[in-house]
């Protein structure tokens, strides 16, 4: 009776700890509660997170092909059954350009959204025209080479920096035997050579206005901007800008009288009151006379 007695209390604790020992391999499982097993890391979606896809993708070169094996060349689904095109609404899915940087580019690829930042510079001011100058706006393809896919060789590159090409007709506008050569040097962030940044000469001889003459010839300043320089690269009238106050070879005039000639540019206070006559790669005079370049 004792032995049977033994055995039993035995087989007892035995059972007690086997139950014991599947009710806590149990709390480790998925449940339906719990969502279905996890594939990615905690965080993968959670922007704040070091672990963010969009960091994980960053660091890979922003190479999205692993992303596509899984959820299919169109991020629809594929094998996954998930869509990465839920939060990815816009065309393109996951490809989309404002995906990675904004359009234009702020906040950066490394998220900065400053214009001191290499990535955002004067972006802003390119894209929607100078807030105070100039209405002048050029799209992303004036500067860059339009990349085909965002594996385009002119689009990522080793240097991790977007080609610049400087294709903006403004830009390359020739006058008076002047034919500029955009440049932009990556090491100083400096746009040199520019009509828009005053590589321009106006001649005397054929002017319908030669009184305002001081020389043969009027100039800009060929100023080379900084591209993360800020306001004071659109100073107007200082001696680093497009042209000075009055430009070179004009007669000597107070910023408050130019409107008596460019009254469709200026207002009597000294201040551009039309955009679209500033920086268009015309002369706009008072009454819509019409000064062209040449």
């Amino acid at each position: 009776m004792k032995r049977h007695y033994i055995i039993s209390i035995f087989t007892t604790l035995v059972l007690i700890l086997f139950l014991s020992s599947c009710s806590d391999l149990k709390k480790d499982l998925p449940t339906e509660e719990s969502d279905e097993l996890q594939i990615h890391v905690q965080g993968w979606t959670d922007t704040t997170s070091a672990n963010f896809h969009g960091k994980a993708i960053q660091n890979n070169n922003w190479d999205m092909h692993v992303c596509q094996s899984c959820h299919g060349a169109d991020y629809t689904g594929g094998i996954s059954g998930k869509s990465c095109n839920i939060c990815h609404t816009a065309p393109g899915g996951p490809q989309n350009c404002a995906t990675c940087h904004g359009m234009p580019p702020a906040p950066a690829l490394d998220g900065s959204t400053s214009y001191t930042a290499h990535g955002v510079g004067a972006h802003q001011i390119h894209f929607i025209g100078n807030g105070t100058y100039s209405s002048h706006s050029m799209l992303c393809d004036a500067c860059h080479h339009m990349p085909t896919s965002i594996y385009d060789p002119a689009h990522i590159s080793a240097d991790g920096r977007a080609e610049v090409i400087l294709n903006d007709p403004l830009a390359n506008l020739t006058s008076s035997g002047i034919t500029p050569t955009p440049t932009y040097d990556p090491s100083s962030m400096t746009c040199t050579n520019t009509f828009c940044h005053g590589a321009w000469r106006l001649p005397k001889v054929g002017s319908p206005d030669t009184t305002m003459f001081t020389t043969s010839i009027m100039t800009g300043a060929s100023y080379a901007p900084r591209w993360n320089g800020g306001p004071v690269e659109k100073s107007c009238g200082s001696t680093t800008t497009c042209h000075t106050l009055p430009p070179n070879g004009h007669k000597p005039s107070a910023l408050t009288i130019c409107y008596t000639c460019h009254g469709d540019v200026m207002d009597a206070s000294g201040n551009i009151k039309n955009k679209a006559k500033h920086i268009n790669g015309k002369i706009d005079l008072a009454g819509g006379v019409v000064l062209n370049f040449r």
